[in-house]
């Protein structure tokens, strides 16, 4: 019987690392790229850049990103389990005047960023965009982090705490507010050195 639940945990496991996103997100420093869909990344306590591939930009236009010190309430949860206050998720989204002036990610626990493109404006909320078709690769650099609930801005080169980072994707569905659906979650964790 053992031996049987150690074989379903095996496939189920390599079942969820296997997934294939339509977003893909790296770390990029020094030159290096490593993936954070559903890992921990380490690396050094300098700048990095945070890349967004869409595989099709007319598909998954773009996506809310949690990121907090601690793991809760978001990067916690089981893929079966819901996302709290999944239909308020747009309305609990940083917003921006400038476009990413200070080169930031803003940490919370309970509110979001959101990382999209407008193609009929052409808007976006990165650094700098590449096109490629339907592909569409997004660059956020990260000098600092906007630790929000205490109201002061910390450069990554002075932060030692790890981060959690909690991913999802909504359906594409104006006018339906009660009726949001979760099209796909992941997450990551960047540990610094």
């Amino acid at each position: 019987m053992k031996k049987l639940a150690g074989i379903f945990i095996f496939f189920f496991s390599l079942g969820i690392w296997a997934q294939e996103f339509p977003v893909k997100v790296y770390v990029e420093q020094n030159g290096k790229r490593y993936l954070l869909n559903n890992r921990t990344v380490k690396i050094d306590n300098r700048p990095f850049t945070l890349v967004f591939e869409f595989d099709n930009i007319e598909e998954t236009k773009g996506v809310y990103i949690n990121t907090s010190m601690i793991p809760q309430p978001y990067y916690m949860l089981f893929p079966s389990q819901s996302i709290p206050d999944l239909k308020y998720l747009p309305q609990k989204v940083f917003s921006e005047y400038k476009y990413n002036p200070d080169n930031e990610l803003k940490v919370h626990p309970e509110f979001f960023q959101y990382f999209g493109y407008n193609p009929k404006r052409n808007w976006y909320k990165f650094n700098r965009i590449e096109k490629k078709g339907k592909k569409l690769i997004g660059y956020r650099k990260v000098e600092q982090l906007d630790i929000v609930e205490k109201r002061r801005k910390v450069k990554v080169r002075q932060f030692k705490r790890p981060l959690y980072l909690f991913f999802t994707v909504l359906e594409e569905n104006p006018g339906s507010f009660h009726k949001r659906q979760e099209k796909f979650r992941f997450k990551g964790k960047i540990k610094f050195k």
